[in-house]
């Protein structure tokens, strides 16, 4: 097994850990699933591996957590990822940003970012928190280019 597989594996049973342990047995909603490379990271040469877990709580009016590792990504670079609303078969490939306020702010609060940032090795996390429940119109993550981020790199449906 490469370095880069156990990194990403033992990153996963962290972030399994941390996140879905507090999660049990209080209502907790939690999806997860692969990513894909979609086209448009395969042009640019990427095969990304990885996952991404969205554990959604009702203690406290709601609250919604994702966290995503992946690998396969540029060294030491942070990449904006989203989650989106629509699965990873849409086209575009999860639709658009998932909204809180559908129509509102297009920023960190309102939309829910786990941005990535990769290591020396391009293996890379990402996490965000929100103090509300995600809709399940929250159905996927998109992992966009930065230097242009209408690219989107990989894709994963959370079911």
């Amino acid at each position: 097994m490469s370095t880069r597989r156990i990194a990403l594996l033992l990153a996963a049973v962290a972030m399994l850990f941390t996140v879905a342990t507090p999660a049990q047995g209080a209502g907790a909603m939690v999806t997860s699933g692969r990513f894909t490379t979609l086209p448009g990271g395969a042009d640019l040469g990427y095969t990304i591996e990885g996952h991404a877990v969205m554990v959604r709580t009702p203690a406290g009016g709601g609250a919604t957590r994702v966290m995503v590792s992946v690998q396969g990504l540029d060294p030491e670079t942070t990449y904006p990822a989203h989650v989106h609303n629509l699965p990873c078969s849409a086209t575009p490939p999860g639709g658009s940003h998932y909204q809180h306020e559908v129509g509102g702010a297009v920023d960190a609060v309102n939309e829910i970012w786990p941005a990535i940032t990769t290591n020396a090795d391009g293996v890379g996390r990402g996490k965000a928190s929100h103090g509300h429940w995600a809709r399940d119109d929250a159905r996927s993550v998109v992992i966009h280019y930065p230097p242009d981020t209408s690219i989107r790199l990989a894709c994963v449906d959370l079911t």
